[in-house]
C-alpha cells in the first residue's frame, strides 16, 4: 500500500505533504489577526512541532495566550521563548504582566526591568510591576529605592507617575496617593493599571461610590478580567446596591453555576429583594461550597426563617450567634426558631442576650417564658418573665405577661390582667382568663363583678351568665343558679359550655339521670365526646361493675371508628388502668409512639402500667426515655426515682435530681437528694442539701427517715432511733423497719432490737426483708422457729441464697439430712465460690460418708483465702477423715488461730495426726 494512503487512513491532519515551520507561522499570524484564537494557537504549536528550539513560535504563542488572558500558558511559553534565545527586551513586557496576573511575585521581583532594548516606557511599566510585587512581599526598603530609580528614568509613562503614588501608599498616606493617582486618570483614563489603583484607593479612603464608579468602568473596558468583576460585585453588594450587582452575577453564574462566591452573591441578592426561597438555595450551595462566612450563615438563616423553615434557620443562625453582637436581630431570629422547635432552655441563652428593645420582645419573652414553663423549667422561666415585664405596656402584652406570672404563683399577675382588661374591655379572652384568676385565687366577690361588668358590655353574650351560675352552685345558691342557667340557655340554647354547666348542676343536685340525658345529647352529636364519655363513666362508677363496663365499651366502640384520636384512646387507657386492666391499658397505647409528639398523660399511664405488671425492664426503658426527653417533668423524674431506689442505683438517681434541681427548684426532689445521698453515705452533702428544705419539712416522717439514716452513719445513735420511731409509725416499710433495728443494735439495745423485729414480723409476716433479718437473728435464740420462717420465705423467694443456705444448715444442725442436701446444692449453685455455703454442703455430705465428693467442693474455692477459721478447720477435719494427714499437717501449719476456742480445736486435730 503506498505511504500516502497508509497517512491518510491514520487520520493525519496535515495530509501527505508536511507544511513547513514558516508556513504555520504564516496561517498562525493570519488566524490570529481574524481572532481565531483557537486555530491560530493550533498552527502555533504546529510550528513548535516542527522546530521545538525555535524561539519566535513560542514567543508569538505566548503573546497570543497574553491577550486572551490564559496567563500561565503564556507565562510558560514566554519563559521558553527567553530560555531559546528570544530578545529579552520583546519577552521581559509580556512576561511582567504575566507574572503581574498570576501572582508570581518572586518571579517579578527578580526582574531585571533595565534590559537593554526595552524603551524608557517598557522599563517604566516593568519596574512599576516590580514595584507592586515588592510591595506585596512586604519589602518596603526595596521598594522605595525602586521608586528613587524608576523617577530617574526619561518618560512620561504613566506607570512613572503611578509608582510615585505608590511611595505615599507605602506610607499608608491614601489621601496623598488618591490625588495623584487621580491625575493619572485624567491623563490615561483607560489604562487598566491606573483605574486598578484608583478604584483600590477611592475603597481605601472610605469612598465607595467613587470605588463602584471607577470599577465599572474598569470592568466595561476589560470585561475579561474576572478577578476585578467580582470585587465590583463585592463593592455594591456590601454597599446594599444589589439590584445593579445582579447584571454581573447572572452571565458569570451561567458560566460558573457551582462557583460558591458566585451563588452567596446570588442569595444574598435575593435575600434582599424578598426572592427568599431562592436565596436559601443559593446560599445553601455557597455553604457547601466552602463559603460558610457569618455573613452566608447569617443570610442564609434569614431567609429560612422568613420561609418558616426554622429548622434551617436555627442550623445556619447558630453557627454565627456566638459573632453576633448583643441585641442583634439575628439573636431574635434564632431565638424564635429554637422555641418553635421545643428547644426552649437554648432559646433562653440566646435571650439573656436580648436587650428587649423592640415592640416584638415582650411576646417574644413571653413565648419562652411559656414554654420553659411547660417543660418544666422555673428558673430560666422566671428570667423571662422578668424581662417581659420590663417591656409589656399594651393589652396584649399584659394579659400574657398576667397569665404568666399566676402560672408561677405570682399573684401580681392578676394586677397586670386588670390592666390589660382595662386597656382592651372587649377581649373576651382576658375576661375569661381573670375570672378564672379570681375564681381559683378565691376572689368570689371581684370574680361577679367581673361578670356584672362584662354583661353590661355584652347584655346578649350567654358567657357571663354561665359564669355567675357557677359561682352561684360554688356557694351552694341552687335556685340562683338555675336562674342564671335558663337567662344563658335563652342566649345560646346550643352553647356547649352552657351544656356542661347544666351538667355540673344536675349531678351537684344529684339529678343524675338528668345529668344523663345531657351527657347523651352530647354523645349523639359526637360519639367520641372524650368530656361528656369521662363524665358518664363518672356517673357509672356511682352504679354497678356492669354500667362501669357497658361505658368502657363503649369507649372501645368509638376508639375503633376514630383510631387515630388520641383523646379517646388516652381515655380507654385511663379506664382500663382505674379497672386494674393493665395489661389492656398497654396494649390501649402500644400504637402511640413514645416521642414529642405523645400526650403527656401517656406518659404516666404506661409507667405506671408497666410497673403494676412488673415488667422492671421495660419500666426502666420508658422511664429513662421519659427523662431523656422532659428532663423537668417532676412525675417522669419521680417514676425514675423510684425504680432507681428498687435497683440500688443511687449515683444515677443523683444525676437526674440535680439535673433536674439545676432548672427548677422542688422542695419534695431536694428531700429525695438529701435520701439518695444518705444512701451512698455522703453524710455532710445530704445535711447541705436538707438545709435547704423549708423547716417544717424536717418533721415529715419521710425526712424523719433520712435524718436516722444519717445519724447513724454520724454515730449519732440516740437522735437516729428517735427518727427511726417517727419514721416507722408513719409507714411500716423494710427500710424503715431496719432503721429502727439499727438505731437499736448501735445504742447496745440487742434484745429491743430483737423484740421489735419479733413484733413487726408477727404483725407484717409478708414483709421478706424484715423476715429475714428476724430468721438471723432467731438462728441463736430458736433455731426450730428460724427454720420454719425461712421455711416460709424459700415459698416466696425460691432462689434467694441466703434462704437456701442458711435452710440448709439448720436442716444439718437438727440431723433433717435429706431436707438439707438439696438446698445446699441450689445455694452453691447460685454462689459456687462461697465459702459459707460450700462448708455447709460439705459438712451435710460428710454425714452421708460421701468424703471425696465434699472434698472436691472444698477444692473448687481458695481454702488459704477465707475468713472463717471455723469453715477452715471443718476442711481440715474432713482431710483427717479422708486419711490425708500430710496435707492436714501443712494446712494446720500454715494458719494462725485468733480465738481460744478454734485454737483448742486445731490442737485437738493435730493430736489426731
Amino acid at each position: 500500500m503506498p505511504m500516502c494512503i497508509a497517512l491518510a487512513v491514520s487520520g493525519a491532519l496535515s495530509g501527505c505533504s508536511e507544511k513547513s515551520m514558516d508556513e504555520h507561522l504564516t496561517m498562525a499570524r493570519d488566524y490570529a489577526q481574524r481572532q481565531d484564537t483557537q486555530a491560530a494557537v493550533i498552527e502555533y504549536k504546529n510550528a513548535i512541532r516542527q522546530n521545538p528550539q525555535a524561539p519566535a513560535p513560542r514567543f508569538e504563542l505566548g503573546r497570543l495566550y497574553l491577550m486572551s488572558n490564559q496567563f500561565e500558558a503564556a507565562e510558560k511559553e514566554l519563559n521558553r521563548a527567553i530560555e531559546l534565545g528570544h530578545p529579552a527586551s520583546a519577552v521581559i513586557p509580556l512576561l511582567s504582566q504575566a507574572y503581574q496576573q498570576t501572582g508570581a511575585e518572586n518571579a517579578l521581583v527578580e526582574m531585571d526591568y533595565q534590559v537593554a532594548g526595552m524603551s524608557p516606557q517598557e522599563q517604566a511599566e516593568v519596574g512599576f510591576y516590580k514595584l507592586q510585587a515588592l510591595a506585596q512581599l512586604d519589602k518596603k526598603t526595596e521598594a522605595q529605592a525602586l521608586i528613587s530609580e524608576l523617577r530617574e528614568l526619561d518618560s512620561d509613562s504613566v506607570y512613572i507617575g503611578l509608582s510615585e503614588a505608590y511611595a505615599d501608599i507605602l506610607n499608608t498616606d491614601y489621601p496623598a496617593a488618591l490625588e495623584k493617582t487621580e491625575q493619572l486618570a485624567e491623563q490615561a483614563p483607560d489604562n487598566k493599571d491606573v483605574l486598578q489603583q484608583l478604584g483600590r484607593l477611592y475603597a481605601l479612603t472610605k469612598q465607595p461610590a467613587e470605588a463602584i464608579d471607577v470599577y465599572k468602568q474598569y470592568v466595561e473596558l476589560y470585561p475579561a478580567d474576572i478577578t476585578k468583576q467580582f470585587a465590583l460585585i463585592g463593592l455594591l453588594i456590601e454597599n446594599r446596591r444589589t439590584e445593579e450587582a445582579q447584571p454581573y452575577v447572572t452571565p458569570l453564574l451561567k458560566k460558573h453555576p457551582k462557583n460558591g462566591l458566585l451563588n452567596q452573591y446570588q442569595g444574598l441578592i435575593d435575600s434582599t429583594l424578598g426572592r427568599f426561597e431562592s436565596a436559601q438555595r443559593h446560599l445553601e450551595k455557597a455553604i457547601q461550597s466552602g463559603q460558610s462566612g457569618p455573613a452566608a450563615r447569617l443570610v442564609a438563616g434569614f431567609s429560612a426563617y422568613q420561609l418558616q423553615d426554622f429548622a434551617a434557620a436555627s442550623q445556619h443562625l447558630s453557627m454565627v450567634a456566638s459573632t453576633l453582637p448583643d441585641n442583634h436581630p439575628g439573636l431574635r431570629m434564632l431565638a424564635d426558631s429554637l422555641l418553635r422547635q421545643g428547644e426552649n432552655e437554648e432559646a433562653s441563652d440566646i435571650l439573656n442576650r436580648v436587650g428587649g428593645n423592640t415592640e416584638q420582645d415582650a411576646e417574644l419573652f413571653s413565648k419562652a417564658g411559656f414554654q420553659l414553663l411547660r417543660e418544666g423549667n422555673m428558673v430560666d422561666a422566671k428570667k423571662m418573665i422578668e424581662k417581659s415585664g420590663e417591656l409589656s405596656t399594651s393589652a396584649a402584652d399584659l394579659a400574657r405577661l398576667g397569665v404568666l406570672q399566676l402560672s408561677v404563683n405570682d399573684i401580681e399577675g392578676i394586677v397586670n390582667l386588670e390592666t390589660a382588661l382595662e386597656k382592651a374591655p372587649d377581649n373576651v379572652a382576658t375576661q375569661k382568663t381573670l375570672m378564672a384568676a379570681y375564681v381559683s385565687t378565691g376572689q368570689q366577690q371581684k370574680a361577679r363583678e367581673l361578670a356584672k361588668q362584662w354583661l353590661e358590655q355584652s347584655p346578649d353574650d350567654a358567657v357571663p351568665y354561665i359564669y355567675l351560675a357557677e359561682l352561684a352552685m360554688k356557694d351552694n345558691d341552687m335556685a340562683q343558679a338555675k336562674k342564671l342557667l335558663e337567662s344563658a340557655k335563652a342566649r345560646a340554647p346550643q352553647s356547649r359550655e352552657l351544656t356542661l354547666a347544666s351538667i355540673k348542676f344536675d349531678i351537684i343536685a344529684q339529678d343524675y339521670g338528668a345529668a344523663q340525658q345531657r351527657l347523651e345529647k352530647l354523645l349523639k352529636q359526637n360519639p367520641a365526646d372524650t368530656q361528656a364519655l369521662s363524665l358518664l363513666y363518672s356517673l357509672a362508677q356511682g352504679e354497678s361493675a356492669q354500667a362501669v363496663e357497658k361505658i368502657q365499651k363503649r369507649t372501645a366502640a368509638a376508639l375503633q371508628q376514630a383510631q387515630d384520636n388520641m383523646s379517646l384512646r388516652i381515655l380507654l387507657a385511663r379506664m382500663q388502668f382505674a379497672q386494674q386492666q393493665y395489661a389492656d391499658v398497654l396494649t390501649t397505647l402500644n400504637s402511640i409512639k413514645a416521642d414529642t409528639a405523645a400526650p403527656v398523660t401517656f406518659w404516666n399511664l404506661k409507667g405506671q402500667a408497666l410497673i403494676r405488671t412488673n415488667d422492671v425492664a421495660k419500666a426502666n426503658t420508658h422511664y429513662k426515655q421519659w427523662v431523656n426527653l422532659y428532663p423537668l417533668d417532676k412525675t417522669a423524674v419521680l417514676g425514675k426515682l423510684l425504680l432507681n431506689d428498687a435497683q440500688g442505683k443511687y449515683k444515677e438517681a443523683l444525676v437526674t435530681v440535680n439535673q433536674f434541681l439545676e432548672k427548677r427548684p422542688d422542695t419534695q426532689i431536694q428531700v429525695l437528694k438529701a435520701y439518695f445521698l444518705g444512701l451512698q453515705q455522703k453524710t455532710k452533702e445530704a445535711r447541705r442539701s436538707l438545709q435547704e428544705v423549708p423547716e417544717q419539712v424536717l418533721s415529715l416522717p419521710f425526712v424523719k427517715g433520712i435524718t436516722a439514716r444519717l445519724s447513724l452513719l454520724e454515730g449519732n445513735s440516740e437522735a437516729a432511733l428517735a427518727d427511726a420511731k417517727v419514721a416507722y409509725e408513719h409507714a411500716q416499710n423494710p427500710k424503715n423497719t431496719l432503721l429502727v433495728v439499727a438505731g437499736y443494735e448501735s445504742s447496745g439495745q440487742r434484745q429491743q432490737a430483737f423484740e421489735f423485729l419479733q413484733q413487726h414480723y408477727n404483725n407484717y409476716p409478708q414483709d421478706v426483708r424484715s423476715a429475714l433479718l428476724y430468721a438471723e437473728r432467731m438462728i441463736s435464740q430458736n433455731p426450730a422457729e428460724a427454720a420454719q420462717i425461712y421455711a416460709k420465705l424459700l415459698n416466696a423467694m425460691p432462689e434467694n441464697f441466703v434462704v437456701l443456705n442458711n435452710l440448709a444448715y439448720l436442716y444439718l444442725e437438727q440431723g433433717q439430712i435429706a431436707d438439707a442436701e438439696p438446698l445446699a446444692r441450689r445455694a452453691v449453685a447460685l454462689q459456687p465460690k462461697n465459702a459459707e455455703a460450700v462448708d455447709t454442703l460439705a459438712q451435710i455430705l460428710k454425714q452421708q460418708q460421701k468424703t471425696a465428693e465434699a472434698l472436691s467442693f472444698y477444692d473448687k474455692i481458695k481454702i488459704e483465702n477465707v475468713g472463717s477459721d471455723a469453715v477452715y478447720l471443718n476442711y481440715v477435719e474432713l482431710l483427717i477423715t479422708a486419711q490425708q494427714r500430710q496435707l492436714a499437717k501443712r494446712r494446720l501449719d500454715s494458719r494462725q488461730f485468733s480465738q481460744p476456742e478454734d485454737q483448742q480445736r486445731a490442737q485437738a486435730l493435730r493430736e489426731t495426726l
